[in-house]
């Protein structure tokens, strides 16, 4: 319920006499009180989630490192071969 409907009862009540400005500071009080945790629960959703993205990239980033090991290994182990093959031809002809 949005606060300003609170705060619109409350003004009504205090008008008519049957609220104090005391209880309009506690219903302030309760309301900020409780954003201040919704808002303690959505940063740390959102901090858990980065955490969760930051790992999956450390993870990516291994993996194509991995990855960029194996083709420089095969692109060597393919200029070697050519090498080998090219040296044999020019010793038989």
């Amino acid at each position: 319920m949005p606060i300003t409907d609170e705060l619109k009862s409350i003004n009504m009540l205090e008008a008519a006499g049957l609220v104090g400005f005391d209880r309009v500071v506690e219903v302030l009080e309760q309301k900020l009180t409780a954003f201040e945790l919704r808002m303690r629960e959505e940063f740390q959703s959102i901090r858990t989630e980065m955490q969760t993205i930051r790992t999956g990239m450390q993870t990516m980033r291994g993996d194509l490192l991995k990855e960029q090991r194996d083709q420089m290994l095969k692109f060597a182990a393919l200029v070697s071969l050519i090498a080998l093959v090219t040296g044999t031809m020019i010793r038989l002809f």
